[in-house]
């Protein structure tokens, strides 16, 4: 047999062929092994924040969808911050939501288990709720986490979830993820309300007020009208002081209805001679229909109904 002698340069054109030829399969076979284990951005989906970590078809993949909505709900305003589809390792994934609880009362508060994830139309029954207290003022971080089948389609999965707060029967706040998507809830207001009533050796200063829905259970279309009260004693009153109650308030709604301060206002003070009580958490609160808004009557007695003098008043408009 002969030999073929092959010149060095048709060999080195060979195994540059054969180099991209291997080049070309390995990159065709990646192609194909790369499952679609990620979330898909859906084609005409509104502005929205989203980022993604890791390698492309890597468990460590996450959608990061930006929310920045606010709602209020039992003296606190809930800002929605992100939400997060999180692929595992199995092939599932996991939302987690981002909340921050700011406390727009004087007392240490924590929100209640009146809260769902609806996904669709439907709660969500595996969703779990991370409440922080919160000190009066203040603000903390809180989370609702549920799993999830798949990571894709993850900005369909979040278009389609809403944060609520409250049940049907209750004046409830909710903030939908979905960027295009309007928040339900009523902001508090502040009441530019200021005046004085005296009976007696006793003296009563509204010096602010504040009108919110309520968020008690089962009170759909009610409000909150709450008075900040100052209380001042005159030099005629006997030793032992004199008490000072919540029932010794009422007011008159714009539809007529005389209606006694409610015990979620908590007073109960007593009043010596000269002496002023100045407390920043004593407010008189009156339970009111919705919309709550028109011409309002105070009144304070601390009489007997059958000796009742004649009872000061201070009218007050709410708009």
């Amino acid at each position: 047999m002969r030999s073929t002698l092959i010149p060095s340069t048709t060999r080195a054109r060979r195994a540059a062929a054969v180099t991209a030829l291997l080049g070309a399969t390995v990159l065709a076979t990646a192609a194909c092994n790369d499952e679609d284990g990620t979330a898909t951005p859906v084609s005409g989906a509104p502005a929205t924040s989203v980022t993604a970590t890791g390698a492309p078809g890597s468990a460590a993949q996450a959608t990061v969808r930006t929310v920045g909505k606010t709602g209020w709900f039992e003296g606190f305003e809930i800002t929605v911050d992100k939400a997060t589809v999180a692929p595992d390792a199995y092939g599932g994934a996991k939302v987690l939501i981002d909340i921050t609880y700011k406390n727009t009362t004087l007392d240490n508060k924590t929100m209640s288990n009146n809260t769902s994830l609806l996904v669709g139309s439907e709660v969500d029954g595996g969703a779990s709720w991370d409440n922080p207290t919160v000190p009066g003022n203040g603000s903390a971080k809180g989370t609702v986490t549920t799993p999830v089948k798949s990571a894709k389609e993850a900005e369909r999965l979040l278009d389609t979830m809403t944060v609520v707060y409250g049940q049907a029967a209750d004046n409830q706040t909710k903030i939908p993820l979905a960027a295009a998507g309007q928040v339900e809830s009523v902001a508090p207001k502040t009441l530019p309300v200021t005046g004085t009533l005296v009976q007696d050796q006793t003296t009563i200063e509204v010096t602010g007020g504040k009108l919110a829905p309520s968020y008690a259970r089962n009170e759909h279309g009610k409000y909150e009208l709450a008075l900040r009260i100052r209380i001042s004693g005159g030099p005629g009153i006997a030793a032992g002081g004199t008490n000072i109650f919540t029932e010794y308030f009422s007011v008159r709604t714009p539809d007529g209805q005389t209606v006694v301060a409610d015990d979620r206002g908590q007073i109960n003070e007593l009043l010596d001679a000269g002496k002023t009580i100045d407390n920043p958490k004593n407010y008189v609160v009156f339970v009111v229909p919705a919309p709550a808004t028109g011409e309002y009557v105070l009144s304070y007695s601390n009489q007997k109904a059958e000796a009742a003098t004649t009872a000061p008043t201070l009218a007050f408009t709410v708009h």
